[in-house]
């Protein structure tokens, strides 16, 4: 691989000049990379799970904005991805999930909004259940862990994961993105190498039908849940959507407004806008007062000048829109 690589190393010294940590945790299953970002506002901390193949990277401009806004912001490579060292072992889905968890019970020391990007969907979904005292909400885009019963889907979804050739490279980036972006083209070659990477490999090798969820699986959890799913999506197939409806009542989908499999890629402003709302719904169950959203516009009557919010007349903390341009990063 060549261009993903640099890209791993500028976003690291461009973070680390800013402010962030990046540092590695010890874990049962390898050395977890995290960047620690503090947090200058006083909504509640937000952790940031990638999904396969991908890394904590692509979140650098939402983790450089949530900062403003948030106490604390984690955003986590998983094993064998990112600055992570490779897995001592095969890395099932199992021990995929050990790791995180590791990673949260020891750093996370009051509720934080966890936010995942497909596998780490599913893995922010699945310590939730863990570790309910510890999340305050979720952010679920386009997330795993949903059965497919039907036998040719599930083929063809793990299928599209098997990027062996410059062809199989182009149809992957097609299904992932709602548009390719004009970067497409020149990490094909890395895209190649990233599929072949063995942590990857033997998730994907490891899935089995026990690992889906269940139904009812998810009804004791109370925290805000909100789903986002592009409307162009051709990764997950809609009846994981469908589950996530039926299987928890408190998911607050959205749908229309989104595009492809990667949100924070194809809909950086909305995805955004999301974790905002996800904020403010936390705030809220909590008892907190809100802030600004990313929009600079208040979003709770516990506003600045409010004598119930705990913050007194402290002005709300205005985050200016993203850019597209800004958001950009090649995978999810």
């Amino acid at each position: 691989m060549v261009v993903m690589p640099v890209l791993e190393r500028v976003t690291r010294a461009v973070l680390v000049r800013r402010g962030v940590e990046s540092r590695h945790i010890d874990t049962p299953i390898a050395r977890v990379h995290v960047y620690d970002a503090p947090g200058e506002g006083s909504r509640k901390p937000v952790v940031l799970l990638h999904g396969i193949g991908a890394s904590a990277s692509p979140f650098a401009p939402f983790l450089s904005r949530l900062r403003k806004t948030s106490r604390r912001v984690l955003a986590i490579d998983a094993p064998g991805h990112g600055l992570s060292s490779p897995p001592r072992s095969t890395l099932d889905p199992e021990r995929l999930f050990e790791s995180i968890m590791h990673v949260l019970d020891r750093e996370l020391r009051e509720p934080a909004l966890v936010v995942g990007c497909s596998l780490g969907g599913a893995m922010a979904l699945k310590y939730a259940q863990h570790a309910a005292n510890r999340v305050a909400g979720l952010v679920l885009a386009s997330p795993g862990g949903a059965p497919v019963d039907d036998p040719h889907e599930r083929e063809q979804f793990l299928r599209l994961f098997q990027v062996e050739n410059i062809r199989d490279a182009h149809a992957f980036l097609e299904k992932l993105h709602h548009q390719v972006p004009w970067y497409g083209p020149l990490i094909i070659p890395d895209l190649i190498q990233l599929f072949k990477n063995p942590a990857v490999r033997s998730i994907l090798r490891t899935v089995r039908p026990e690992h889906f969820f269940q139904a009812g699986r998810f009804l004791s959890l109370s925290m805000p849940i909100r789903v986002l799913w592009g409307r162009s999506d051709r990764v997950i197939p809609t009846c994981c959507l469908e589950f996530s409806s039926k299987t928890c009542p408190r998911i607050r989908s959205s749908k229309s407004r989104m595009e492809g499999h990667s949100p924070h890629v194809d809909a950086p402003r909305l995805f955004m806008a999301a974790i905002h709302q996800s904020l403010d719904d936390a705030s809220k169950r909590s008892g907190e007062c809100c802030d600004a959203d990313g929009y600079g516009q208040l979003t709770s009557s516990k506003a600045a000048g409010d004598s119930h919010c705990p913050h007194g007349n402290r002005p709300a903390q205005a985050v200016p829109p993203m850019s597209h341009r800004e958001s950009r990063y090649p995978i999810h």
